[in-house]
C-alpha cells in the first residue's frame, strides 16, 4: 500500500548571530604580558544545520484503467509510481483521466492519501486533444512542479516544467505501426527535456530513428517486482496445474506474452508440437495471456492442429502470486518474439530459476545474457531443436538456471527507480547551472 508523505519546501537562509564574534581591542603584547587580564578565547558561532535540498517535485501522469490485465508498459509505470511515492527526496502527485475500469478505480483507492487528481476527460481524449492544441498545462492541477514525467510516449503540455517520457519499444513503431505514428512520437521525443529508454537495444534504435534526441537519453530499464525473487510457496505450487487446466503432475512449458502476431504463438505451438512428448500429451504447453478473439481464434486452431492428444492450454491472463506458481512449476519459459525492447518476463522466470528459451535477436539476448536457450524466431526448426537440446541436458538446465538467478537480480524495481531518480535529478541541475 502506498503511502503518503508530506513534505515542504524551505527557503528561509541560514542566519548567524555576530555578537558572540566581537573581538576585544588589546594590543597583542599587553595581552602576552598580563595573561590574567587577558581576553578568554572569543566563542565560536554555533554551526547551522545545513538547510535540506528541497524535494524535487514530479507529477506522474499515466492511464489508470490499463491496470486492467497490464502490460509490460503499465508495470512499468506503477511499480515506478509505488517506489517513487516512498522517497522523501520526491514531491509526487498522481494524475489520470476519467476512469471506467473496476480495476483502474480499484487502484485509484488504494493509493489512499497519495497527493492525486483525475481529471474530468478520459485519458485517451485528453492525449488527442494536447496533440492538437498544447493547453490546459498540467499545473493547472498539479500547481509549480518541476517534472511530469509521463511512464509511456504521452506528451503533456506544461507552463514551467520540464517533460520526461519513457520509450518502451522503437522496434515495434518501426516495424508495425503507420508513418503517421512515428511522426506522433517524433513530436513527443522532441517537446521532451529527457528520454528514458528500457534497455540498451532500444537505445541504439531511438537514437537512430531519432537522432535529435541523442543528448537527452538516459537508461532506465525495466524490472522484475519482488515477489518474483522469493519462492513460491508450496500451498500455490500445488494447485498451479488445476488453475491452468493441466492434467495432475503434467510438466508443461510456458509462455508468458500477449496474443499480438508479433509474438509469434503460432509459430511456437507448431514447432513446440514437432516434439514428440508434446504431440502424445507427455508434456503440455501453456500460453499466459491475451489477446482480440481474432488472435486467440488462430493459436486456438494452431493447437487443435497440433492433435488430439496434445495438452496445450490458454488459460488467460495470470499476474502476481499465480504467475509466479506458473513460473516455478514449469519446465521451461520460451519466448519467441519478433518484437521484443525488453522482456520482463524473462527477468521474471530467471528470478524463479527457469530456464529460459529465447529469441536470438531484438533485446532479449542482452536481457537473457548467458542464461539463454538461443534460437531464430523466424524458424519453427530452430525453436524446436533448441527446445530439444534444453529438455534433454538438465545439467545445463541447471547451470543456466543459476545464471539467470544473477543476472535478475540486476533488474529489481528499485534498482530501475534508483536510475530514474538519478536521471531527473540531473537533467534538473544541469538546466539550473548547478
Amino acid at each position: 500500500m502506498l503511502v503518503h508523505r508530506s513534505r515542504g519546501i524551505e527557503t528561509a537562509g541560514e542566519r548567524m548571530s555576530l555578537g558572540d564574534a566581537q573581538i576585544g581591542h588589546r594590543s597583542a603584547l599587553e595581552d602576552a604580558s598580563d595573561p590574567v587580564a587577558a581576553d578568554p578565547p572569543a566563542p565560536r558561532p554555533a554551526e547551522q544545520p545545513a538547510t535540506p535540498a528541497p524535494a524535487l517535485r514530479v507529477a506522474l501522469f499515466y492511464d489508470m484503467d490499463a491496470c486492467h490485465a497490464p502490460t509490460g508498459v503499465t508495470r512499468h509505470a506503477l511499480a515506478q509510481l509505488e517506489r517513487l511515492a516512498r522517497r522523501p527526496e520526491v514531491a509526487l502527485s498522481v494524475l489520470t483521466g476519467r476512469m471506467t475500469h473496476p480495476d483502474g478505480l480499484a487502484f485509484w483507492e488504494s493509493l489512499e492519501d497519495l497527493s492525486r487528481r483525475e481529471l474530468p476527460v478520459r485519458t485517451r481524449n485528453l492525449l488527442r486533444w494536447w496533440r492538437l492544441k498544447p493547453w490546459p498545462p498540467i499545473e493547472w492541477w498539479t500547481g509549480p512542479i518541476d517534472w511530469v514525467y509521463s511512464p509511456a510516449e504521452s506528451f503533456v503540455p506544461t507552463r514551467q516544467a520540464r517533460r520526461a517520457v519513457t520509450s518502451h519499444d522503437v522496434l515495434q513503431l518501426l516495424r508495425y505501426e503507420p508513418p503517421r505514428r512515428r511522426e506522433h512520437f517524433a513530436r513527443v521525443f522532441d517537446r521532451a527535456d529527457l528520454i528514458l529508454s528500457v534497455s540498451r537495444f532500444n537505445t541504439e534504435l531511438l537514437k537512430e530513428a531519432f537522432p535529435t534526441c541523442r543528448d537527452r537519453v538516459a537508461y532506465v530499464p525495466n524490472g522484475a517486482d519482488d515477489l518474483f525473487f522469493e519462492p513460491a510457496p508450496e500451498h500455490e505450487r500445488r494447485r498451479v496445474r488445476e488453475d491452468l487446466g493441466l492434467p495432475p503432475e503434467v510438466p508443461y512449458l510456458l509462455s508468458v506474452a500477449n496474443f499480438q502476431p508479433r509474438k509469434n504463438l503460432e509459430r511456437l505451438i507448431t514447432a513446440a508440437a514437432r516434439l514428440p512428448e508434446v504431440a502424445e500429451g507427455a508434456l503440455g504447453l501453456v500460453l499466459i495471456g491475451t489477446g482480440s478473439e481474432d488472435q486467440a481464434r488462430a493459436l486456438r486452431e494452431s493447437a487443435a492442429a497440433a492433435g488430439r492428444r496434445a495438452v496445450i492450454r490458454m488459460p488467460g491472463y495470470r499476474q502476481g502470486p499465480a504467475l509466479r506458481a506458473a513460473y516455478a512449476e514449469a519446465t521451461a519459459l520460451v519466448f519467441p518474439s519478433l518484437c521484443e525492447s525488453f522482456g520482463i518476463p524473462a527477468v521474471e522466470a530467471m528470478a524463479q530459476g527457469l530456464p529460459v528459451a529465447l529469441a536470438d535477436s531484438t533485446a532479449l539476448p542482452e536481457i537473457g545474457g548467458a542464461a539463454g536457450w538461443y534460437f531464430d524466431p523466424t524458424r519453427e526448426e530452430a525453436i524446436t531443436n533448441t527446445l530439444r537440446h534444453l529438455l534433454d541436458d538438465p545439467q545445463e538446465r541447471a547451470r543456466r538456471a543459476a545464471i539467470g538467478r544473477t543476472i535478475a537480480a540486476g533488474y529489481r524495481w528499485q534498482t530501475a527507480n534508483d536510475l530514474l531518480v538519478a536521471a531527473l535529478v540531473a537533467h534538473h541541475d544541469r538546466a539550473r547551472g548547478d
